[in-house]
């Protein structure tokens, strides 16, 4: 009777446990889904991250299209994501594929929202100035003039270092040199000095209703003195130009803000009557847009971010994907450009 009890009890509890070999099968049989469903996984998210880089897409074209003042004309190549990020949408600027380890600024100081101002009273912006070549209210600013460097002394931009030259007259000048980020410099006057009968400045335009009018106070206030931009103790006084009456004065270079983006815009587009389905946005090779960058870089700027595919959305709305040997062919091989074209 004892012999059959300890025969049931062994043979209980090898009923309950797993031998080795259970064990082992178990284990692989876990490692074997895991291997199918890892893959899955990753799959889903890399089409979840596309999706919501196309949603990104789709709503900058959105606000893009209700126009810099609500005229419905587009923004410029140039000012597109000034544009955007002063309406605080900087986070949609950034594809989900990207590192966002650094911050998006949302408010960068860009050149849209810097002014030159001639005489205290005389506001030319800086960014309508390089687009236009010169200056609707001001008649003495021009961009590059033909003359001015080599006649007056001024240093010739080098267009292959992205530089830009803005003169006053020749009683001051700007030279902008575009990068990473954009620097503004006041350069020396040239000629053998004499007396101007201006004054010469860039300043913020800080958003205030009447921001003009504090500024021109301020700048009156120490018209006809040596003091520099610091010295007025008015942050939206960003650089005193150097001119003849204060030569001595050289200011530190101002150094534009930048925005990470992961798009660009094409510089085809027309900002006022774009042709439907024209290409407007497409993703970016680079985590910087330069103010002044464009797609002159096009064959090195594309990039195939999800799937082996570039992003992209056109003026009237329809988000896409290619890949940048389509793109690309698109650009280079058919007639009209296809979506590239004016």
């Amino acid at each position: 009777m004892s012999n059959c009890r300890s025969h049931f009890v062994a043979s209980a509890r090898r009923s309950v446990g797993f031998t080795l070999v259970e064990l082992l099968v178990v284990i692989a049989l876990i490692a074997l889904l895991a291997a199918l469903l890892v893959p899955s996984f990753t799959t889903i998210g890399e089409h979840t991250r596309e999706l919501l880089c196309r949603n990104n897409l789709k709503e900058l074209a959105g606000i893009l299209h209700q126009g810099t003042d609500g005229d419905g004309i587009l923004p410029t190549a140039n000012r597109w994501f000034s544009h955007i990020t002063h309406r605080k949408f900087g986070e949609l600027m950034i594809c989900p594929d990207d590192n966002r380890d650094d911050e998006v600024d949302d408010n960068p100081d860009d050149m849209s929202d810097l002014y030159i101002v001639q005489n205290c009273t005389m506001f030319s912006n800086l960014q309508d100035v390089i687009d236009m070549g010169r200056s609707l209210e001001d008649n003495q600013i021009l961009v590059n003039p033909p003359g001015i460097a080599g006649d007056h002394g001024w240093n010739p931009p080098d267009p292959n270092g992205n530089q830009t030259l803005i003169c006053i007259d020749d009683d001051a000048a700007v030279m902008i040199t575009a990068g990473d980020s954009t620097v503004i410099e006041s350069i020396d006057p040239p000629g053998d000095g004499g007396l101007c009968g201006s004054e010469h400045w860039v300043c913020l335009d800080d958003g205030r209703p009447n921001w003009r009018n504090e500024v021109t106070a301020v700048l009156q206030s120490v018209r006809n003195t040596s003091r520099s931009a610091a010295d007025t103790a008015d942050t939206r006084v960003v650089m005193r130009l150097t001119g003849r009456r204060y030569a001595d004065i050289i200011e530190q270079p101002y150094t534009v803000g930048t925005q990470r983006a992961s798009y660009g815009m094409s510089t085809a587009v027309d900002s006022v009557s774009p042709r439907s389905g024209q290409l407007m946005l497409v993703e970016y090779d680079t985590s910087i847009v330069r103010l002044r960058g464009n797609f002159t870089d096009i064959d090195e700027s594309l990039r195939a971010r999800h799937f082996g595919r570039a992003n992209f959305v056109s003026t009237d709305g329809h988000v896409g994907s290619k890949t940048t040997g389509e793109l690309e062919q698109e650009l280079h091989g058919a007639p009209n450009m296809g979506i590239w074209g004016p």
